[in-house]
Parts: structure tokens; C-alpha cells; sequence
């Protein structure tokens, strides 16, 4: 029953992640040009801004530890 947990799990943060990407590419889409002088150098971590947010909790039901960085 975990392993079931788990795929579920796994195709939900997929999907979530799916729409949230497909969000920010219609957010670029139509951003171009609107920063034109945007001053890279204040932002440290401007990454961080492209990467979907979600946490993998589904990996509680396999035992292993949840690692946000991945």
C-alpha cells in the first residue's frame, strides 16, 4: 500500500509542478521586454525564483527522509 501511496504521491507533485511551470512560462511569455533594465546584481539567489516551490512529501512512504533541496 505505500508504493501506491508513493506513485500517487509522485504523479500529484508532477502534475502540480506541471501547471506551476506552464504558469511561469505564460508569465515569461509575456514579460518580455517589461524588464528590460533589471539590475541582476541585488538578487542573490534569482534561481530560486524558477524552481516549483512543492515539497516531495511522497517519499515519507518509502521510509526515506524527506530532502527539500532535491
Amino acid at each position: 500500500m505505500n508504493y501506491v501511496r508513493f506513485i500517487f504521491g509522485w504523479l500529484v507533485y508532477r502534475i502540480k509542478a506541471a501547471f506551476w511551470y506552464m504558469g511561469l512560462a505564460f508569465r515569461l511569455w509575456f514579460a518580455i521586454g517589461l524588464d528590460r533594465d533589471f539590475d541582476h546584481s541585488k538578487e542573490e539567489n534569482l534561481a530560486e525564483e524558477f524552481k516549483y516551490p512543492g515539497k516531495k512529501t511522497y517519499r515519507r512512504y518509502l521510509g526515506k527522509p524527506i530532502d527539500q533541496s532535491t
